[in-house]
């Protein structure tokens, strides 16, 4: 039965690609952490008070949560194309299902390995230099439940991933040149909107009173 044994071959080939997808996904996410944690400090320059460095820390873990969330999202649409090519003889329906999976499963990588990465450091960043007062001394609680805006970023950049795993998978079946125009909005646009909205819409420089 050769073509059935074609199949399983062509099966075995996006099944490997898929695999190639994760781990790209994951390196990616555990190099750039320390880049992206001392980026998201660069981002408050010359903090004077508490609240600055609260809004310099949270900024850095933004980032470093969502560290390689880039490269993952590129990944995940090429998982939603593979899908598509895998699926051809299955309902669309099934096949978007797959392709859905497919991006949580990227999206799941990245956070799992970012975190890995991050918990460690962030928590030794979280640490202010003590001057021996007591009421001038504070340390940043590292929990994430106490930094809404850190699980907002994390959950923005898992939607997204879903979001690229199937416009690949919708990209797979339109015209070529839609399909470039999508690939250009996933790998411009968005990695450009996703850092603004971390960065500093979700957490926004605190103003002194008065000033």
């Amino acid at each position: 039965m050769p073509h059935i044994s074609a199949i399983r071959q062509a099966k075995s080939r996006h099944i490997a690609i898929y695999w190639i997808l994760t781990a790209m996904t994951a390196v990616v996410a555990a190099v750039l952490v320390v880049p992206n944690a001392q980026l998201g400090q660069d981002t408050v320059t010359d903090p004077q008070w508490t609240g600055e460095y609260v809004a310099e820390w949270r900024r850095a873990a933004a980032l470093a949560y969502t560290s390689g969330s880039t490269v993952g999202h590129v990944c995940a649409l090429l998982a939603g194309v593979l899908v598509a090519r895998w699926s051809r003889h299955i309902a669309r329906r099934t096949g978007l299902a797959t392709a859905l999976l497919a991006g949580a499963g990227l999206g799941a990588t990245q956070l799992a390995v970012a975190s890995w990465r991050a918990t460690p450091f962030l928590h030794h960043m979280s640490g202010f230099p003590g001057t021996g007062d007591p009421m001038e001394d504070w340390i940043i609680d590292p929990s994430l439940h106490h930094h809404l805006s850190v699980l907002v970023a994390m959950a923005l950049v898992f939607a997204v991933f879903l979001a690229s795993a199937g416009a690949g998978f919708w990209m797979a079946h339109r015209a070529m040149l839609l399909r470039l125009v999508m690939t250009m909005v996933f790998v411009v646009i968005v990695p450009v909107v996703l850092f603004w909205v971390t960065v500093f819409a979700l957490v926004p420089r605190p103003r002194i009173a008065g000033l």
